[in-house]
């Protein structure tokens, strides 16, 4: 009689594309010890193997029970079978593991367990100079949780859970893998809304804030006005105008940017130059000469003779020419025959050129920011280099300063700064062929809001599309899936999803996992935090990984509970030092601490 492999726990029922139906055999017991490890029967996400001849297929559970059973009326099957269905996502032959299946098991073909053996296969499959560890595999603590660091960079990858589930810690050991394991050209633009990167990763690479600790290597953050598309600069610093007047200062635009060509170092082609073309000009000159044309009079009816002005103003601080007030009963002087009734508009841009909350737009350092001429001291190369192009491979920008109403708009600009600037670097060293960047966006809903028009929806929309092919990847991370944009998700190759407990935010991870591997999404409320099923082109199988703890937590981790409750109530002073910060924008309790 010859005797049963131990590791057959039954036979195919039926196939459908990658769904396979599975018949337990009646003598397999729910918990089976095979070669001393233990194996309990039925665990959804557990791996299956399905021999046809020198190929084996492999499979993920994903359904059990009688749900899993066949639904068809022609199909009657003996009272007390158990079921499973599997979804194929694999096969080996020679030892050799690869993706997709190439050919498709029938019925009563054998189904078994996954043997340890089986497990190296498959994930040995990965290569060591390609990847990056992150955790361990959680059904088999001796297997290391490897990513394909070029897959997941160029086929785009999302980071999705809810609130404490450990994304922060995740992205921590995920920007702490590339940087520590051989990786020392390596390119990671963070995109940080909260402020939580710079303390878990800073010691890897740059970090930009508003307003930096110098004490701690931090830089400032600058974003050039003149960088802004004109309808952009227009929303922030203008607000709406009507058709006539937009055109006019959009003409008025251009031709500062013509005029302060003169100053770059390489003079672009005349017919190239738009009111969207990055040049410097001054602002403020704008400003002045805008506001002086709506305020100006005439003493003749003609409006050929301007009158005398009463005070002379001054662009630089921003004071603007007063003239005679016009005359409403038909006598000089007279108001200006072309106003354009801008008169709110520019009172708005003055009240933005003055306010240290957008001097980071406004008066973006002594490099970038024009004098009345147009010229600048550098130019938008070397704000994209101090980004991208140091000897590290991080750069966190901490845009948790910006003001709410031009979050976005800023985002979108500074993310499109740089994806133009390497797709125009064509074949250089340093364009995203040669020398790939990763883009991570933490709190992604805020910037791609599903059915959004924003700039930051526009620009990553653009990414996600077309990204790859100039070598600049994009990690979506956020706790709100089912806000985002489905267009970007789909585009995402690598789905690492960590606990999700809404059901809107479960369909829509569903809807978008790869591989056909939607049912997984029920084990989400269920996963452990700090652990996450990871699906895509970075991982050779559907794999739950239990992630590696981050060296340094990111400040967006949970408070230290309840042992913060334990110690000595702190003093009640200290709320005056954080009224000072707060007043200050910025950190002066340290400095104060120092300075006595």
């Amino acid at each position: 009689m010859k005797q049963r492999t131990p590791t057959l726990i039954g036979h195919v029922d039926s196939v459908k594309g990658g769904v396979v139906t599975i018949r337990l055999r009646d003598d397999v017991p729910t918990f089976m010890m095979i070669d001393g490890r233990s194996y309990r029967m039925g665990q959804v996400g557990a791996f299956l193997r399905i021999p046809l001849g020198y190929t084996q297929l492999y499979a993920v559970c994903t359904l059990v029970g009688a749900a899993a059973a066949p639904q068809s009326k022609e199909i009657t099957s003996p009272p007390g079978h158990r079921w499973l269905s599997a979804t194929l996502f694999g096969e080996s032959i020679g030892g050799i593991f690869e993706r997709g299946v190439s050919q498709y098991p029938t019925i009563e073909d054998e189904v078994h367990l996954v043997s340890p053996q089986d497990m190296r296969v498959i994930y040995g499959s990965t290569k060591e100079e390609r990847s990056i560890t992150i955790g361990h595999i959680a059904a088999s603590s001796g297997i290391s949780g490897k990513l394909d660091l070029g897959r997941l960079v160029t086929r785009h990858s999302a980071v999705v859970g809810s609130t404490g589930s450990g994304k922060s810690n995740l992205l921590a050991v995920l920007l702490e893998a590339i940087a520590t394991q051989g990786f020392s050209a390596a390119r990671v633009l963070v995109i940080d809304p909260h402020g939580e990167y710079g303390s878990a990763v800073g010691q890897y690479g740059h970090v930009f804030r508003l307003k930096p600790d110098e004490t701690k290597g931090e830089q400032p953050l600058y974003i050039p006005f003149w960088a802004l598309p004109f309808d952009e600069l227009q929303a922030i610093a203008l607000g709406q105008m009507q058709p006539g007047a937009e055109t006019a200062v959009r003409d008025e635009v251009t031709t500062r940017k013509k005029e302060a060509v003169a100053y770059l170092a390489i003079k672009p082609p005349d017919a190239a130059i738009t009111a969207d073309s990055p040049i410097p000009f001054s602002l403020k000159k704008l400003w002045f000469d805008l506001d002086d044309f709506e305020r100006q009079t005439f003493q003749d009816k003609e409006r050929t003779d301007p009158s005398d002005k009463i005070k002379v103003g001054n662009a630089e601080e921003l004071m603007p020419s007063q003239y005679p007030a016009p005359n409403p009963g038909g006598k000089a002087p007279f108001a200006h025959p072309r106003q354009r009734n801008i008169g709110k508009q520019l009172q708005l841009m003055r009240s933005r050129l003055q306010d240290s909350r957008f001097a980071f737009l406004f008066q973006p350092g002594e490099k970038l920011s024009p004098n009345i001429e147009g010229k600048t001291q550098g130019d938008l190369h070397d704000l994209v280099q101090s980004w991208v192009g140091h000897d590290k491979p991080i750069t966190v920008l901490d845009v948790s300063g910006l003001p709410p109403e031009v979050l976005s708009t800023i985002v979108g600009t500074l993310i499109r700064i740089v994806y133009d600037m390497l797709y125009w670097a064509l074949d250089l060293p340093i364009s995203g062929r040669n020398q790939p960047l990763l883009i991570v966006l933490e709190e992604a809903h805020i910037f791609l809001p599903e059915g959004g028009d924003s700039s930051a929806h526009r620009t990553i929309s653009r990414i996600a599309k077309e990204g790859r092919k100039y070598g600049v990847g994009l990690c979506v991370v956020t706790q709100r899936p089912g806000e985002i944009e489905s267009t970007v998700l789909s585009q995402c190759g690598t789905m690492i999803a960590l606990r999700l407990t809404n059901s809107a935010d479960r369909t829509k991870v569903e809807s978008v996992m790869p591989d056909d591997l939607g049912a997984l999404s029920g084990m989400l409320p269920a996963l452990r935090t700090g652990e996450g099923i990871v699906m895509g082109e970075a991982m050779p199988i559907p794999s739950r990984i239990q992630f590696f703890k981050a060296r340094k937590r990111p400040r967006g981790d949970d408070p230290e509970m309840p042992e913060a409750w334990r110690k000595e109530r702190p003093n009640g002073d200290q709320y005056k030092a954080a009224l000072n910060n707060w007043r200050h924008q910025t950190d002066i309790s340290r400095k104060e601490t120092k300075d006595a």
